[in-house]
């Protein structure tokens, strides 16, 4: 096998489902006490599933084997670049390290609230967007190391790094817009139903 790192997307996908459920279990202990949310997990392919806490997940296993088997694909039998190859596995070996980063963190915060309960007192409500609005501000921490980084170290493995930091940005903003488009829709429906408020 030319890249064996490659096997690391796989681990890491099916990583992120289960670390998800388990952040979704561990937050309704303690955390889920104090902070209200519409849905723990913030992609909408999942959140019926994590909703449900459903550890077999035929979707996931199917997404998972198919963006497994393109990557043999490629790596082994296709025509590409070495450089596109490295940059390609860069950028979802680092996109989905962040977000198994993410979730280690979110399980600290909750453990650390289950043996410390006296340490948080109040309830808050947020709503979807503004835990959406959230992660897209912690994560947007991560892009000014990794294009420093690629800046002065341009290797194509660290471009794909810094490529991955820009496709979280750019997936949040989607997720955001597309809540705004649905909550539109939803309102010139109502406002078409002499629902409106006005």
């Amino acid at each position: 096998m030319k890249h064996p790192e490659l096997l690391l997307v796989p681990t890491f996908m099916l990583t992120d489902y289960f670390l998800t459920l388990a952040g979704a279990i561990q937050m309704e202990k303690k955390y889920g006490d104090h902070f209200k949310t519409e849905h723990y997990e913030l992609n909408p392919l999942w959140q019926k599933n994590v909703a449900h806490k459903k550890w077999f997940n035929p979707k996931h296993l199917l997404l998972t084997t198919f963006v497994t088997l393109i990557l043999l694909f490629m790596t082994q039998y296709g025509e590409i670049s070495e450089n596109f190859v490295k940059g390609a596995l860069g950028c979802l070996i680092v996109f989905l390290g962040m977000v198994i980063g993410r979730h280690f963190c979110n399980l600290m915060i909750f453990r650390y609230m289950i043996n410390r309960p006296d340490e948080i007192s109040g309830c808050v409500t947020m709503t979807h967007d503004l835990v959406l609005r959230i992660s897209l501000y912690q994560y947007s921490v991560v892009i000014v190391p990794l294009s420093l980084i690629a800046f002065f170290s341009p290797d194509p493995f660290v471009i794909g790094a810094m490529l991955a930091g820009v496709l979280m940005i750019m997936t949040h903003i989607e997720w955001i817009s597309k809540r705004r488009e649905k909550r539109e829709l939803s309102g010139q429906q109502d406002a078409g139903n002499g629902n409106s408020n006005v």
